[in-house]
């Protein structure tokens, strides 16, 4: 698969390429570039390498992820993605509340209410009418269009902040090849392997420690997010990376002190915890 992604910087979107190169879940290479930046992941059975121009990552590169990380053949209301880039978040330790049926921009959708393990309510949506999970506020995807195999993908997939377009895909090719060139597969020079995979099982927060507000920001009314760059261990514990994305120092420091002290249940590939890196953002606003 390939597309001309686009990512903000500075108030402008920069244009960019990606491929991902699938030769099924154990064997996979997915490459993003962009004026000054580039990063490469390779993966095979239970090992991923990945080179990034950074140490750290991108805020947007992240946002470009989500973007393309669009799930396919769902079975029902509920149940699982199959063949997909991304995991749902409904596992069977959560609590289903209620069923329902909605119509939005003339489409049929199944929404199931469901409450995690912190009481905490939330909600999955399945289009009826292309069999495809509906992703949040946060997301647009348009144009879905079949790939082989009874899965679809969109050709245009974007993720939104605060209504303005931060990250987006067009898809320009997606085929089947005869015959990967050998090599093709190989990992980057350079880069250390981990233990992963493409898809895995997502993590999940299980104790969380609200932010205290610091008494100055609150003073001069400072609000906004404050997005980490925080590695989830396979222990559940998540190591803070850098701040890629802040309104202000002093929230940012409190929002670092918090974040230190949340525990998770670990990503899993396989059933086997993994480490992934991911961006966590915390909010602050004056009530």
């Amino acid at each position: 698969m390939k597309a001309d992604v686009q990512i903000e910087a500075q108030g402008a979107l920069v244009e960019g390429k990606y491929q991902l190169l699938w030769n099924g879940p154990d064997q996979w290479r997915e490459e993003i570039r962009f004026p000054g930046y580039t990063e490469e992941q390779v993966g095979e059975k239970g090992t991923v390498w990945i080179q990034r121009t950074t140490d750290f990552y991108p805020l947007r590169i992240y946002n470009l992820h989500s973007a393309l990380g669009f799930g396919s053949g769902v079975a029902g209301a509920g149940a699982e993605p199959t063949g997909s880039l991304v995991q749902s978040s409904l596992t069977g330790t959560h609590k289903i509340e209620k069923v329902r049926e909605v119509k939005k921009h003339d489409e049929k959708q199944t929404c199931v209410e469901y409450q995690n393990e912190l009481k905490g309510a939330s909600e999955i949506c399945v289009n009826e009418n292309t069999n495809t999970l509906v992703r949040g506020p946060s997301y647009v995807d348009k144009d879905v269009q079949p790939v082989g195999g009874g899965k679809v993908y969109p050709r245009l997939l974007s993720f939104l902040k605060d209504g303005s377009t931060v990250a987006k895909a067009s898809i320009t090719e997606i085929t089947t090849p005869v015959q990967f060139p050998p090599g093709l597969f190989a990992a980057p020079t350079g880069a250390s392997p981990q233990a992963g995979c493409m898809n895995p099982a997502p993590f999940r927060l299980v104790k969380k420690v609200a932010p205290a507000y610091p008494f100055i920001a609150k003073q001069q009314h400072a609000q906004g997010v404050v997005d980490l760059d925080v590695r989830i261990g396979a222990d559940g514990a998540p190591k803070i990376g850098k701040v890629v994305g802040q309104a202000d120092p002093d929230l940012a420091r409190s929002a670092m002190h918090a974040v230190k002290d949340w525990h998770y249940e670990p990503a899993t590939c396989g059933g086997k915890p993994v480490e992934v890196e991911t961006v966590i953002t915390v909010t602050y606003t004056m009530r």
